[in-house]
């Protein structure tokens, strides 16, 4: 025996089936647009209604099966009576939607409530669902607020203000915000992951690097780190964290966030047969610019690790020694050409031997050919790319810099932003976690 339809669900698609046939009788000919826009403009009126129908009859207290009960209060937990019907507007994901349902003021707590609130998951005194809620916040972290409301409008028909749009987005930074500074205090006081690990593949990799953003004040350096795995010569599963902080802030960021890729992993013992012996973490490759708060933060860090300088950093600082002493032009070029095939071939040591003999011709020079000496002096273990190579170790933190275009300047550098430091750091969070495939609600 087949089971009857719902009536107002019935009724809702049968007047919506006469709005088609009536479009089709008006529209003799017309274009294949036309027809697209006519038929989601119905459809879109349709939706609504449809998804009341739909709620009303499978939410307890609306779908008619008995009158209001005595419901405990939230609050304080006393069981009060309904005292009459409230309507509720929600903006959907479907179009503006109407509950009537039983309201329950409390005397003790001085408030009211609904339960229906409570098993439809909406918020207090919230006028969207979580449906638009998601979408105002994944547009927001996307592209400007502004943008972000005109664009829903013209894919969905749905109207909301550009501060609302703002609102969600940094409300949502927010929550991502007191998330990562839980999980990092829980990683500084445990040196364990703060929750569920969802290990890299392969060979794990932490690359780092830095963006200017501006702020009121001016420019300032945004730190972003990703973690991921490298598996056959191809960086894979990458997450990323960004912010606008101190070396030791963003050192526990990043730890934390490799912590959950695996990092703090123990994957074997160290010391006497007897006894536990000293825990061997996952090896870590650690990529950066030379920056000496990269190879610090490591060093603190991690366990058993493998620094690797960024090989086109390495070779920017070559092709600076290379302008301070053969200036713009071919001697320039074919010198600063043959450093780099050296430093590629063989590593560091042909290379300091270039800079030991070479001759500054200017005092400014001098300073440069000090300063780079200095610089592959100290990171020369960091330089040996023919080994890294042979063992199928990234040379480059291409993707670092990658993501410090797509994930911070495409999104914060636009023309005449001026970012506040919490709406910077809101921003940041969400499109990091977007970008890493992690929800949103953290």
């Amino acid at each position: 025996m087949t089971e009857a339809l719902p009536g107002g669900i019935v009724a809702r698609l049968e007047t919506l089936g006469g709005e088609l046939a009536a479009w089709v009788r008006g529209h003799r000919g017309a274009t294949l647009a036309e027809h697209e826009a006519g038929v989601l403009g119905l459809v879109r009126l349709a939706m609504a209604g449809l998804l009341e129908e739909v709620v009303g009859l499978s939410t307890p207290g609306l779908d008619g099966r008995h009158g209001p009960l005595r419901e405990a209060c939230p609050g304080c937990g006393a069981r009060r009576s309904a005292q009459c019907q409230r309507e509720r507007a929600v903006l959907t994901v479907c179009g503006s939607v109407r509950v009537a349902r039983a309201w329950y003021p409390c005397v003790g707590c001085g408030h009211g409530f609904s339960p229906v609130d409570a098993t439809l998951g909406l918020e207090p005194r919230g006028r969207l669902s979580a449906g638009v809620a998601d979408w105002l916040v994944h547009l927001g972290a996307t592209t400007a607020f502004r943008d972000a409301a005109d664009l829903l409008d013209r894919l969905t028909g749905l109207a909301v203000a550009p501060e609302t749009v703002r609102q969600r987005t940094e409300a949502a930074g927010a929550a991502a915000e007191a998330a990562i500074q839980r999980a990092a205090a829980a990683v500084a006081a445990t040196r364990e992951p703060a929750g569920p690990v969802d290990a890299a593949p392969g060979v794990l990799v932490v690359e780092t690097d830095g963006v200017m953003v501006r702020y009121p004040d001016g420019w300032h350096e945004v730190k972003l780190g990703l973690v991921g795995g490298q598996d056959d010569g191809v960086l894979q599963a990458p997450s990323y964290v960004a912010a606008r902080a101190g070396v030791e802030q963003f050192g526990q960021r990043l730890l934390t966030e490799a912590a959950r890729r695996g990092a703090l992993d123990v994957v074997g013992r160290a010391g006497p047969v007897t006894g536990r012996g000293l825990a061997v973490l996952r090896a870590v490759v650690v990529l950066g610019d030379g920056a000496v708060w990269i190879w610090s933060l490591a060093a603190e860090h991690f366990g058993e690790r493998t620094e690797i300088v960024d090989y086109f950093h390495a070779s920017e600082h070559l092709w600076a020694v290379a302008r301070a002493l053969f200036g713009e032009g071919p001697a320039a070029t074919a010198w600063a050409d043959a450093r780099t095939a050296e430093l590629r071939q063989t590593g560091a040591a042909p290379v300091r031997l270039a800079l030991a003999a070479a001759t500054a011709p200017t005092p400014a020079a001098a300073a440069v050919l000090r300063r780079e000496r200095g610089y592959f002096r100290t990171n020369a273990h960091r330089m040996a790319y023919p080994a890294f190579r042979a063992q199928g170790l990234p040379i480059g933190s291409g993707a670092a810099e990658s993501a410090a275009k797509h994930l911070v300047q495409m999104r914060m550098k636009r023309p005449g932003a001026r970012w506040s430091q919490p709406g910077a750091q809101a921003v940041l969070n969400v499109r990091c976690r977007l970008l890493s495939d992690l929800p949103l609600a953290a």
